[in-house]
């Protein structure tokens, strides 16, 4: 049986119709700083078949690291999968596609340890269970920052993504992420502020 990483967003078993390819998210994990599977200040936002995004709120000054594992399956097996890289990782990216820990590979003992090795243990022309990893380590002076962790059928425009393929559907799943500065209360606040001005001073003219 299947580790459960994070309980309130897996659980999610195949979703399977007639006319549809069944996606299944069986494993996620959430690394920021040592602190998983699963911290506070992590939103959610996932459909029925585990796809969509993982927000994660890091706050104050750095060093810090964010890890994101995903581990989906798309078909009747689980040990079909074959997986590759899109483009170049940025600066502070880390990725890892491999077996998850269950017969040869490490990348579930990376992401616990927080540091992954950025290599592809299940290439084209090899197939077995994939899993994912995708890792950002920031460094702010200060503030909050997000590192946003996204999933889809759908290939992304990104810089740099992973994707994994099962062979028996055919369905590609694509992860990939992001990181933005979040605004502090004061610096909205001022904004708000000066966009006011700004509007009445338009109504005086």
């Amino acid at each position: 049986m299947k580790r459960i990483l994070a309980a309130a967003a897996v659980s999610l078993l195949f979703a399977s119709s007639a006319n549809a390819l069944s996606v299944g998210l069986f494993e996620l994990g959430i690394n920021r700083d040592g602190d998983q599977p699963t911290p506070a200040g992590v939103t959610y936002a996932l459909d029925a078949s585990g796809l969509g995004s993982v927000s994660v709120l890091v706050a104050g000054a750095g060093p810090h690291f964010v890890l994101g594992f995903f581990d989906f399956e798309a078909g009747s097996f689980f040990d079909d999968e074959f997986g590759g890289t899109s483009g170049t990782p940025g600066a502070g990216e880390s990725w890892e596609i491999d077996e998850p820990d269950f017969s040869f590979g490490n990348i579930h003992s990376n992401f616990v340890a927080g540091l992954l090795d950025d290599t592809n243990g299940i290439a084209p022309g090899s197939v077995d269970d994939v899993a994912m990893a995708l890792g950002r380590s920031l460094a702010p002076v200060g503030g909050s920052t997000q590192v946003t962790f996204f999933t889809s059928v759908e290939a992304p425009d990104a810089p740099f993504y992973l994707w994994q393929t099962d062979d028996e559907t055919g369905t590609t799943i694509y992860l990939w992420s992001s990181v933005a500065a979040v605004p502090e209360p004061g610096a909205l606040a001022l904004l708000g502020l000066g966009l006011g001005f700004l509007g009445a001073a338009r109504r005086r003219r």
